[in-house]
């Protein structure tokens, strides 16, 4: 039988064992203390968009990622640390058991898919005369061998902010459902793609990276 695919705005798995095996390596790559670098914060930002309390666990909006030992079990897990200075663990098992993404996920992945378009043709144009430099280690590196990612701000505080500004309450109206009832990711309103594209060619700034490089 078919694994039940595990589908995150930037990364997807066949079966809730690959994505259990992927978060269970990179939590042990890290030992107790150690935040969280910039290519693993991305995926554990879009996971835990899946855990069912994910307003609880978000509340004010996340400044970073760690690892440590969990206050209710002998074992070190995720943690999360908000802007008011706040923190929480969080379960990686319940984000991936989640029988459907949630609508503040859906809204996610609808800005992303909004400006892909954009960053797709932007990164071409980087590498229209050959291969670039990784931004962070400096290597040369090919367009099949990058990634073109965001910086500062994170996509993540983008979007956050794009929300905040213009008083927007995520609910499910704002997003295309397709026919089986899922959300896609598109938003169902073009005036509110259209600012959400001017919003980010505003703030976004964005650099190439190797693939993987963290």
């Amino acid at each position: 039988m078919a694994g039940h695919p595990i589908e995150l705005p930037s990364i997807q798995f066949k079966s809730k064992k690959d994505a259990t095996e992927f978060f269970k390596k990179m939590l042990h790559s890290y030992a107790d203390g150690d935040g969280i670098n910039q290519l693993d914060d991305k995926y554990l930002f879009e996971v835990i968009q899946r855990h069912p309390e994910v307003k609880e666990k978000i509340g004010v909006g996340i400044k970073r990622f760690y690892r440590e030992k969990s206050n209710s079990h002998p074992t070190s897990c995720f943690h999360l640390e908000r802007y008011d200075g706040s923190t929480t663990d969080f379960s990686i098992p319940s984000c991936i058991s989640s029988k459907e993404p949630t609508v503040e996920q859906g809204f996610y992945s609808a800005c992303r898919e909004a400006v892909s378009d954009k960053l797709i043709s932007e990164k071409e144009k980087i590498f229209r005369n050959g291969n670039v430099k990784c931004f962070k280690t400096g290597e040369i590196v090919s367009i099949n061998e990058s990634e073109y990612r965001h910086t500062t701000p994170r996509f993540r505080d983008i979007v956050r902010d794009f929300i905040s500004e213009n008083e927007i309450k995520v609910t499910s109206s704002l997003l295309v459902e397709s026919e089986d009832m899922q959300y896609s990711s598109e938003l169902s309103d073009s005036s509110m793609k259209s600012e959400f594209k001017a919003f980010h060619a505003n703030v976004a700034n964005l650099e190439i990276f190797k693939k993987y490089e963290r």
